[in-house]
């Protein structure tokens, strides 16, 4: 009873978010945005890796934001960074950039080799890094329902790395499920293009938190 009741505040506060969203500076339709990025230069990953390097580098040039001469440092971005909303897509195109990387070798003819397998793993290790920074970010310096699509966002990159490494199936499991539920509020308010694209996500969500269901149960009763 008490996990019920604890379910449906977090129902609660979930429409809450998004019904009144706070006052903050920045606003990133993520869904339409990625969708955008990702149908105006090609759903291959090759070509999304190529797009989303140029993307990172005009924004880097855009935002005087560079590295300059000498030895390469990366500059840190925190919250104090994020003065205007081309910072939060910095970030996220990072994630996008290492997610794409890891998908190149995810779909080679052959599969990929363990050199590549480890490539792969590591790229997934790099976008779920960045995409948490996406969200903490997000969480301070974007309004109530940027930062739950944020949160989402996160919480898929992480399944994604912890399909590949075929572990952790409660918390992949636990993820997609917070995934889906963000997904489902937001699905309810906005323009109707935001409305399809929220559903067409909780769709493609559902076979991956069968299988992962179905992973969990088959190793908990090879353990028990």
């Amino acid at each position: 009873m008490p996990m019920q009741i604890a379910a449906r505040k977090g129902n609660t506060d979930l429409c809450e978010q998004i019904r009144h969203p706070r006052f903050t500076h920045h606003r990133l339709h993520l869904l339409q945005l990625l969708k955008s990025a990702q149908m105006q230069h090609g759903l291959r990953h090759g070509d999304y890796t190529r797009y989303s390097t140029a993307r990172l580098s005009r924004l880097y040039k855009s935002l005087k934001f560079t590295h300059g001469c000498g030895k390469y440092t990366r500059k840190t971005i925190t919250e104090s960074t994020v003065t205007e909303v081309r910072f939060l897509h910095l970030v996220l195109y990072t994630a996008e950039r290492a997610w794409s990387h890891a998908m190149e070798k995810r779909q080679l003819p052959d599969g990929p080799n363990s050199r590549q397998r480890i490539y792969l793993i590591g790229r997934l290790r790099k976008a779920v890094k960045w995409a948490t920074l996406f969200a903490q970010l997000c969480a301070i310096k974007g309004d109530s329902r940027t930062s739950l699509e944020a949160e989402a966002y996160a919480s898929y990159m992480k399944w994604k790395l912890l399909f590949e490494q075929d572990q952790k199936w409660d918390t992949a499991l636990m993820n997609f499920k917070s995934a889906r539920a963000v997904y489902e509020e937001l699905g309810k308010y906005g323009d109707l293009e935001n409305q399809v694209l929220c559903r067409e996500r909780v769709e493609e969500l559902r076979p991956s938190i069968r299988y992962c269901l179905h992973r969990f149960r088959w190793l908990s009763n090879v353990t028990s």
